[in-house]
C-alpha cells in the first residue's frame, strides 16, 4: 500500500529558512549603530590628520613666496622705530620685492583680534593656503593662551616688549625690539604682550587651520561679527590677490 508523503513545513517570514531560523542579521542595536559612527569619525579624523602631518612634512619640497630670515631681518632693520613709520617702511620694501603679492593700500585695514582670552589688531599684507604676512600689536597689556596651529610663526618684534611662558616650563622669557620669536607647530605657550608692542608675523604652514581659533572668541564671546567679517573679507581678498598672481605666472 502506498505511503502518503509528509507535508513540507510552511516556509517562514522572509530572511528565514524552514523552520523559523533567521540567516540574515537583524538591524544593529542603538549602541552598536552608535559605536559604529563614533568608530568611522575616529577614523576619518585620524586620515585627516595624517594627511595634514604629510603635507606639513613636504613643505621644503614646495616654493613659497617668503622666507622667515627675509621677513624677521626686513623688521629687524627697523626695530626700535616709531612702529607706525617702521611700518610704512617695511610695506614699501616687501612691494618691492614681491610685486603682486601684497595688498593694496585700499584693502589694509587694522582689525581687531580677540583669541586665547587676549586682545590685539593686525593689518594683513598677504595670504594664502600655505602663507601669511602681517602687521600685529596692541595699544594696551594684554595676554593669554597662545593656540596651537599647523604653522609655524615667526614674529619680530618693531617697539614694546613681548613675555612667552613655554609649556612644560616654569620660567617666562621676555623678548625686545629686534628678537624674533619663533612658535612651531604644534607648540602651545602663554603669551603677554606689553602696551604699545608691535611686530611683524610670518606664518607658514596650513594657515586656515589657524582660523577657527583666531575667531572663535569674536563668535562665542565678543559676538563682534562686524569684526568677523572684516576679518574674513581681508582674508579672502588675500586669497584672490594670490590666485590672480598664480594665474599671471602660469600664463607667462
Amino acid at each position: 500500500m502506498a505511503r502518503t508523503p509528509l507535508p513540507l513545513p510552511p516556509p517562514g517570514p522572509a530572511g528565514e529558512s524552514n523552520g523559523g531560523m533567521r540567516w540574515l542579521p537583524g538591524p544593529l542595536p542603538g549602541w552598536a549603530r552608535r559605536g559604529l559612527r563614533v568608530g568611522l569619525a575616529a577614523a576619518l579624523a585620524a586620515l585627516v590628520v595624517q594627511a595634514l602631518r604629510s603635507w606639513a612634512a613636504s613643505s621644503s619640497a614646495r616654493r613659497f613666496e617668503f622666507e622667515p630670515e627675509e621677513i624677521a631681518g626686513l623688521a629687524k632693520h627697523h626695530a626700535g622705530l616709531d612702529h607706525e613709520l617702521a611700518f610704512s617702511k617695511i610695506i614699501v620694501e616687501l612691494r618691492k620685492r614681491h610685486p603682486g603679492h601684497i595688498l593694496p593700500d585700499e584693502d589694509l585695514q587694522w582689525v581687531f583680534v580677540n583669541a586665547g582670552g587676549w586682545m590685539g589688531s593686525m593689518c594683513l599684507l598677504h595670504a594664502s593656503l600655505s602663507e601669511y604676512v602681517l602687521l600685529f600689536g596692541t595699544a594696551i597689556d594684554t595676554g593669554g593662551h597662545s593656540g596651537r596651529y599647523w604653522a609655524d610663526i615667526h614674529d619680530t618684534i618693531i617697539s614694546g616688549t613681548f613675555r612667552q611662558w613655554k609649556e612644560g616650563t616654569t620660567k617666562s622669557e621676555i623678548f625686545y625690539p629686534g628678537d624674533t620669536i619663533v612658535h612651531r607647530s604644534g607648540e602651545a605657550t602663554s603669551v603677554q604682550w606689553s602696551a604699545g608692542t608691535w611686530m611683524v608675523e610670518y606664518g607658514r604652514g596650513v594657515v586656515p587651520s589657524a582660523l577657527p581659533f583666531a575667531l572663535a572668541d569674536t563668535v562665542f564671546s565678543t559676538q563682534d561679527f562686524l569684526t568677523l567679517f572684516y576679518t574674513l573679507r581681508v582674508y579672502i581678498k588675500g586669497l584672490l590677490l594670490e590666485a590672480n598672481a598664480y594665474f599671471s605666472d602660469a600664463g607667462q
